[in-house]
């Protein structure tokens, strides 16, 4: 399924359906909670998506959409500050709002028609906006082949779009996923040479090209972990020293500084680890972006669990520090919880390790307090089902099978 190489787009699409039923100005929603015109800006309080009076007191058909600036009327801002655009042209189509109804009742394939027609039907930055959404339902439906025509289709009628770099990502996964890396990396690189992209995109880029041509193939080589902690860092100073860097891709940085503490986790450097993850979770910044902290929750669980298994490596425990051990895996646990609870919307590529980090955080709690906590058992049972289904089929998934069952016939000798 495509779905599971995406990140957080589609998950903020679906979260954005929520807003469906409510009527639509030509409106942009900043980064920072702030909107466009500046005018109205008092006027939204905490609304995400703008209601009738708003519609009556903005543009119409006004809003001009880039990957170096976004204007509405005689304003403009940055594309690297911009949250989320609004369209009256579009939401007054009525295949548009039939997508968006679509949609919500999860019929992807029929939304994504709906928004092809609207598309069909709109001109500008409405057109533009039908178009990706076509793009996330295709995305969501699982079709990869309909998915990468329908972004090829995107970026050949608006070359500059801004939502081009979201859509070479996608390109990229796609690709990624089908083994063909040449092309994967071109689909960043893209992004990354593209003239005047704003600096989020440039940034968010250059992240992902550091996941997967650096961290994912290192595997468990410390030289490679430690190369890809070298480009994370390299990140982060470059950002500091770009001009409006630390507004503009300061939720970029955060990111940057995860990739930092979770390389440290490989390396065995779990203190150093938590210590970076914590300070990306206490910054004020973090708040911005739900899935910059299902990352960072996410490798706080990693390098607290990591911790553990090294100590259990070395024999029994003694008895006199089973609650210590207990208390740290608990520790890892409610870290793993807050990805898979509070953050699994917006949680992308996160939700996989922290849904199977949580069950063998559980497991080895049932097995270390002597096996006796049998719904302890049963919660890891079922975290480790839900993590199976997230996985398609392959060696990766043959493997968690193994996994799964070795733990269950230990559960089910325990508690028959």
């Amino acid at each position: 399924m495509i779905t599971r190489t995406i990140g957080a787009a589609v998950a903020a699409f679906v979260i954005l359906l929520s807003t469906a039923g409510t009527a639509h100005a030509d409106m942009v929603r900043l980064r920072d909670g702030g909107w466009l015109p500046k005018k109205l800006s008092e006027a939204m309080g905490n609304e995400q998506a703008p209601g009738d009076e708003i519609l009556k007191r903005s543009g119409k058909g006004n809003m001009d959409l880039g990957y170096t600036t976004v204007k509405v009327g005689n304003e403009s801002v940055s594309a690297g500050l911009v949250d989320e655009v609004f369209a009256t042209n579009a939401f007054n189509n009525e295949f548009f709002r039939n997508g968006d109804l679509q949609g919500q009742a999860g019929a992807w394939l029929e939304a994504a028609d709906s928004f092809a027609q609207a598309a069909e039907a709109l001109k500008g930055s409405s057109k533009e906006i039908s178009m990706w959404k076509r793009v996330l339902c295709l995305a969501e439906a699982g079709d990869t082949d309909k998915t990468f025509v329908a972004t090829r289709e995107l970026l050949e009628a608006f070359p500059q779009s801004f939502y081009s770099a979201k859509v070479r990502d996608m390109r990229a996964r796609i690709f990624l996923g089908q083994r063909k890396r040449k092309q994967a990396q071109n689909e960043l690189d893209l992004v990354i040479a593209s003239p005047s992209m704003n600096a989020r995109d440039y940034f968010e880029a250059k992240l992902a090209k550091t996941h997967f041509f650096h961290l994912l193939p290192a595997g468990d080589d410390v030289k490679k972990i430690a190369a890809a902690r070298g480009e994370y860092e390299r990140v982060t100073q470059e950002i500091s020293s770009r001009s409006g860097g630390r507004t503009e891709a300061g939720v970029q940085r955060l990111k940057a500084n995860v990739g930092v503490g979770r390389c440290l986790v490989y390396e065995g450097e779990f203190a150093k680890a938590l210590t970076r993850l914590q300070a990306v979770v206490d910054d004020k910044m973090s708040l911005q972006d739900r899935g910059l902290l299902a990352r960072a929750y996410t490798g706080m669980g990693d390098a607290a669990f990591a911790q553990v298994k090294k100590e259990l490596k070395d024999g029994d425990v003694p008895k006199d520090e089973l609650p210590r051990i207990m208390d740290a895996l608990t520790t890892a646990a409610l870290h793993y919880l807050r990805v898979s609870e509070f953050y699994v919307e917006s949680a992308g590529d996160d939700r996989y390790p922290a849904t199977i980090g949580l069950a063998r955080v559980w497991a080895t709690q049932f097995e270390v307090g002597g096996k006796k906590d049998c719904e302890l058992g049963k919660r890891a049972k079922k975290t480790y089902y839900a993590a199976h289904r997230m996985l398609p089929r392959g060696e990766a998934r043959r493997l968690l099978t193994r996994e799964a069952k070795m733990f269950i016939e230990k559960h089910t000798a325990a508690c028959p």
